[in-house]
């Protein structure tokens, strides 16, 4: 595909592990959680499938968001706290929830070359930003993170399937074959992306969201595999 900087007129962008670290913080909330709750006696392998069947549950009901993430924790800890034989430090997890309810409101931690590779690309191409979860939680980071001026435009979206990135495509006019998506998530970025027909950049990350993780499907040879996002100013 050497000549795909020639066939691509528009690339999107993933917004969270992709320009900066999300899911990282997650990562560290719930391990924190579960020595909490296993220190009240119980299989952190029960813990951890607990954790699995509510947060499956609530992202089909409630949707995406930190707010929705702090709510599986407290509904757990009154669940768990129901079936202890000895109490649950209740301070311990207003502690974590603290700590995880600082980073959304934080400047995001962006990955190295993130700015001066956008600002290479935008000088070539039109650029925009698609990502999922709750609007003003998501504009938010877009701004602070200081990329929402290095785009023509961001959507965002309560979910990135195969019906969003057709609706995408169409509302705005583009040829697939002439659109490039950029991300980690291999469920909502790379795969509905591929079978839309746009062409698709995976840029593996180590803490990926397990819920946004399956096996990549490329039947069209479509796929670029990067290890870093500066990588993208070797291929445009």
């Amino acid at each position: 595909m050497r000549d795909l900087k020639y066939k691509i007129k528009q690339i999107i962008f993933d917004a969270d592990d992709t320009l900066w670290e999300n899911n990282i913080y997650y990562v560290q909330a719930s391990n924190d959680f579960f020595d909490l709750i296993e220190e009240g006696g119980f299989p952190r392998e029960d813990i951890i499938k607990a954790f699995d069947d509510l947060e499956l549950k609530v992202v089909r009901e409630r949707g995406y968001g930190s707010h929705n993430f702090v709510y599986i924790l407290e509904e757990l800890f009154r669940q768990f706290t129901k079936r202890s034989k000895n109490p649950l430090d209740r301070q311990r997890l207003e502690e974590i929830i603290r700590r995880f309810k600082a980073h959304p409101v934080n400047k995001p931690n962006l990955f190295e070359q993130v700015i001066e590779t956008l600002k290479y690309l935008n000088h070539h191409y039109h650029l925009f930003i698609l990502t999922k979860g709750e609007y003003n939680e998501q504009e938010g980071k877009i701004i602070r993170a200081g990329v929402a001026d290095l785009v023509e435009k961001y959507f965002i979206l309560p979910e990135k399937n195969d019906r969003a990135y057709l609706k995408l495509i169409e509302e705005n006019g583009w040829k697939p074959e002439e659109t490039c998506m950029v991300g980690n998530s291999p469920k909502s970025d790379i795969n509905p992306a591929l079978r839309a027909g746009m062409y698709a950049i995976y840029i593996p990350y180590t803490d990926t969201w397990k819920l946004d993780d399956e096996p990549i499907e490329d039947e069209n040879g479509k796929l670029l595999v990067v290890e870093r996002f500066s990588d993208l100013k070797n291929i445009f």
